[in-house]
This record gives C-alpha cells, sequence and structure tokens, in this order.
C-alpha cells in the first residue's frame, strides 16, 4: 500500500501526482490526454476538447470556469435548452481541491 493509498484523492488527482512521477504516463497524458482519461475509467465525449498543460518551477497556470455573465442564477452549458449534462459547474467536490483546484477537478463528479 502506497502513502497515496491512505489519502482522500479523486480518480483524476492520483493520476496527475502519478504523471509527476511517471514519465511515460506524463508524455501519454501531454499527448492524449482524452485516451489517458478514458483509459482510467472517466468517460468522456468525443465533443470535449481535453488539454493538459505543464506547469514547471516557474509557470503556474490557472484556469477559469466559462464566462457565464453577470446574473448570480447558475446558467451555462447545461441549463441551455437541449443541452447535456455539463462538467464546468463543480470544482469543489474534492476534498483535494487546493490539488485540483481550476482543473479535470469536475470530471470527477461526473
Amino acid at each position: 500500500m502506497s502513502n497515496l493509498d491512505m489519502l482522500p484523492l479523486t480518480k483524476l488527482d492520483r493520476l496527475r501526482m502519478e504523471s509527476s512521477n511517471n514519465r511515460e504516463l506524463r508524455d501519454r497524458f501531454l499527448n492524449d490526454p482524452a485516451g489517458v482519461l478514458r483509459e482510467a475509467g472517466f468517460a468522456l465525449s468525443d465533443s470535449v476538447n481535453i488539454q493538459v498543460i505543464e506547469d514547471d518551477e516557474t509557470t503556474h497556470h490557472i484556469t477559469l470556469p466559462p464566462f457565464v455573465g453577470t446574473d448570480p442564477a447558475p446558467q451555462g452549458p447545461s441549463s441551455q435548452p437541449g443541452s447535456g449534462p455539463s462538467t464546468w459547474e463543480c470544482t469543489t467536490c474534492t476534498p483535494t481541491t487546493p490539488i485540483a483546484a481550476g482543473s479535470l477537478a469536475s470530471l470527477a463528479c461526473v
């Protein structure tokens, strides 16, 4: 049992952490993120574009959810008529939000 097995991590958190130590996984995740996520058990629509970007010692990326306007009522892709479920709404449901915030954390909720 590894130390990771003792932490309350999502599948995505585990995949991200493993990619920091496994060069082959990291390279595949950067080149074929949807394929790696599917192999890990995530169900992805073919219409979803997944991009993995790499931080380094001096550059850290922050991603923002889609802009939905100034109305505080929830709006976005999933609230539009005829649209299917969306993954953009939830980025706080994982106990490891500081690790996954602003990333694909929402995929763990779908």
